[in-house]
Protein backbone atom coordinates (compact mmCIF):
# COMPACT_ATOMS: atom_id res chain seq x y z
CA UNK A 1 0.00 0.00 0.00
CA UNK A 2 1.14 3.55 -0.73
CA UNK A 3 2.54 5.07 2.34
CA UNK A 4 1.35 7.77 2.10
CA UNK A 5 -2.29 7.10 2.56
CA UNK A 6 -3.88 7.91 6.13
CA UNK A 7 -5.70 4.37 7.19
CA UNK A 8 -7.99 5.29 10.04
CA UNK A 9 -11.17 2.70 11.73
CA UNK A 10 -13.76 4.72 13.90
CA UNK A 11 -16.79 3.04 15.03
CA UNK A 12 -19.87 3.85 13.01
CA UNK A 13 -21.60 5.31 16.33
CA UNK A 14 -18.94 8.26 15.71
CA UNK A 15 -20.32 8.86 12.04
CA UNK A 16 -23.98 7.28 11.53
CA UNK A 17 -24.50 9.46 8.65
CA UNK A 18 -22.21 6.83 6.67
CA UNK A 19 -25.14 4.50 7.22
CA UNK A 20 -26.88 5.03 3.88
CA UNK A 21 -23.93 4.14 1.92
CA UNK A 22 -23.20 0.88 4.03
CA UNK A 23 -26.74 0.02 3.27
CA UNK A 24 -26.63 0.52 -0.06
CA UNK A 25 -22.95 -1.37 0.07
CA UNK A 26 -24.78 -4.14 1.17
CA UNK A 27 -28.23 -4.30 -0.58
CA UNK A 28 -26.10 -3.88 -4.04
CA UNK A 29 -23.85 -6.98 -2.48
CA UNK A 30 -26.03 -8.95 -0.55
CA UNK A 31 -29.51 -7.99 -0.13
CA UNK A 32 -30.42 -8.74 -3.92
CA UNK A 33 -29.86 -12.50 -3.29
CA UNK A 34 -33.27 -12.13 -1.19
CA UNK A 35 -36.46 -10.93 -2.79
CA UNK A 36 -38.04 -9.86 0.49
CA UNK A 37 -35.21 -7.37 1.32
CA UNK A 38 -35.64 -3.92 0.47
CA UNK A 39 -32.97 -0.94 0.45
CA UNK A 40 -34.82 0.90 3.50
CA UNK A 41 -34.86 -2.70 5.00
CA UNK A 42 -31.33 -2.80 5.10
CA UNK A 43 -30.46 0.57 6.04
CA UNK A 44 -33.16 -0.29 8.70
CA UNK A 45 -30.71 -3.07 10.02
CA UNK A 46 -27.50 -1.01 9.10
CA UNK A 47 -29.29 1.75 11.50
CA UNK A 48 -29.36 -0.55 14.76
CA UNK A 49 -25.43 -0.88 14.42
CA UNK A 50 -25.23 3.25 14.33
CA UNK A 51 -25.60 3.16 18.51
CA UNK A 52 -22.97 1.11 20.17
CA UNK A 53 -19.45 1.25 20.90
CA UNK A 54 -19.66 -0.57 23.56
CA UNK A 55 -21.53 -3.63 23.03
CA UNK A 56 -23.11 -5.84 20.16
CA UNK A 57 -24.37 -4.94 17.35
CA UNK A 58 -21.69 -2.58 16.18
CA UNK A 59 -20.05 -1.52 13.49
CA UNK A 60 -16.38 -0.32 12.65
CA UNK A 61 -15.94 1.59 9.69
CA UNK A 62 -12.53 2.30 7.91
CA UNK A 63 -11.47 5.27 5.93
CA UNK A 64 -8.46 5.65 3.65
CA UNK A 65 -7.80 9.38 2.81
CA UNK A 66 -10.54 10.40 5.14
CA UNK A 67 -13.04 8.46 2.65
CA UNK A 68 -15.10 5.83 3.30
CA UNK A 69 -13.46 2.02 2.41
CA UNK A 70 -15.16 -0.52 3.67
CA UNK A 71 -17.01 -1.24 6.45
CA UNK A 72 -17.32 -4.68 9.51
CA UNK A 73 -19.50 -5.99 11.73
CA UNK A 74 -19.91 -7.32 15.18
CA UNK A 75 -23.38 -9.16 15.58
CA UNK A 76 -24.97 -11.05 18.22
CA UNK A 77 -26.76 -14.67 16.97
CA UNK A 78 -26.38 -13.45 13.38
CA UNK A 79 -27.60 -16.93 12.04
CA UNK A 80 -31.04 -18.41 13.46
CA UNK A 81 -29.81 -21.69 12.69
CA UNK A 82 -27.31 -21.73 15.42
CA UNK A 83 -28.26 -20.02 18.34
CA UNK A 84 -25.47 -21.85 20.01
CA UNK A 85 -23.40 -19.87 18.18
CA UNK A 86 -23.76 -16.29 20.05
CA UNK A 87 -21.27 -13.91 18.91
CA UNK A 88 -20.53 -13.39 14.91
CA UNK A 89 -18.30 -11.07 12.82
CA UNK A 90 -20.14 -10.24 9.79
CA UNK A 91 -21.24 -8.21 6.79
CA UNK A 92 -17.45 -7.15 5.74
CA UNK A 93 -17.40 -5.32 2.99
CA UNK A 94 -14.80 -2.92 1.08
CA UNK A 95 -15.50 -0.57 -1.85
CA UNK A 96 -14.30 -1.91 -5.25
CA UNK A 97 -11.53 0.92 -5.61
CA UNK A 98 -9.93 -0.05 -2.28
CA UNK A 99 -9.68 -3.76 -2.79
CA UNK A 100 -6.40 -5.20 -2.55
CA UNK A 101 -4.99 -2.90 0.08
CA UNK A 102 -5.48 -5.16 2.70
CA UNK A 103 -8.25 -3.11 4.63
CA UNK A 104 -10.28 -6.87 5.34
CA UNK A 105 -7.60 -7.88 7.04
CA UNK A 106 -7.36 -4.67 8.79
CA UNK A 107 -11.26 -4.67 9.61
CA UNK A 108 -10.68 -8.43 10.66
CA UNK A 109 -8.14 -7.47 13.36
CA UNK A 110 -9.87 -4.31 14.69
CA UNK A 111 -13.06 -6.31 15.03
CA UNK A 112 -11.54 -9.38 16.87
CA UNK A 113 -9.49 -6.77 19.28
CA UNK A 114 -13.23 -4.66 20.16
CA UNK A 115 -14.57 -8.70 20.87
CA UNK A 116 -12.18 -9.41 23.27
CA UNK A 117 -12.26 -5.94 25.08
CA UNK A 118 -15.81 -6.93 24.96
CA UNK A 119 -14.97 -10.43 27.05
CA UNK A 120 -16.54 -12.64 23.61
CA UNK A 121 -14.59 -15.73 23.76
CA UNK A 122 -15.35 -17.52 20.52
CA UNK A 123 -16.32 -15.20 17.63
CA UNK A 124 -18.13 -16.79 14.52
CA UNK A 125 -18.45 -15.57 11.54
CA UNK A 126 -19.99 -17.80 8.00
CA UNK A 127 -18.31 -17.12 4.54
CA UNK A 128 -18.60 -18.41 0.91
CA UNK A 129 -15.57 -20.54 -0.36
CA UNK A 130 -13.56 -17.65 -1.90
CA UNK A 131 -13.22 -16.23 1.25
CA UNK A 132 -11.85 -18.95 3.32
CA UNK A 133 -8.21 -18.50 3.32
CA UNK A 134 -8.46 -15.01 4.70
CA UNK A 135 -10.22 -16.06 7.55
CA UNK A 136 -7.95 -18.86 8.28
CA UNK A 137 -5.01 -16.57 8.17
CA UNK A 138 -6.64 -14.25 11.08
CA UNK A 139 -7.05 -17.89 13.01
CA UNK A 140 -10.34 -18.76 12.39
CA UNK A 141 -11.10 -22.60 11.82
CA UNK A 142 -13.87 -24.30 9.86
CA UNK A 143 -16.89 -25.46 11.39
CA UNK A 144 -18.88 -26.64 8.62
CA UNK A 145 -20.65 -25.74 5.53
CA UNK A 146 -24.14 -24.50 5.84
CA UNK A 147 -26.77 -22.82 3.39
CA UNK A 148 -27.23 -19.28 4.01
CA UNK A 149 -30.62 -18.07 1.89
CA UNK A 150 -29.58 -19.83 -0.87
CA UNK A 151 -25.62 -19.78 -0.37
CA UNK A 152 -23.80 -22.29 0.50
CA UNK A 153 -21.22 -20.91 3.26
CA UNK A 154 -18.82 -21.97 5.32
CA UNK A 155 -19.39 -21.43 9.39
CA UNK A 156 -15.98 -20.51 10.91
CA UNK A 157 -14.77 -19.64 14.33
CA UNK A 158 -11.74 -18.02 16.74
CA UNK A 159 -11.46 -18.28 20.04
CA UNK A 160 -9.53 -15.81 22.50
CA UNK A 161 -7.81 -16.83 25.74
CA UNK A 162 -9.35 -17.12 28.39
Amino acid sequence: MNDSRKITIKFLSEAPELSTIIAKWYYDEWGTDNASMTLEAMHDIVQKKTANNDQLPLSLVIFVDDHIAGVAELKYRENKNFPEYTYWLGGIFVAPQYRGLGLASKLINKAKTVAEKLNVKQLYLQTEPKNISLYEGHNFKQLHTADHMGIQTTIMVTNFSE
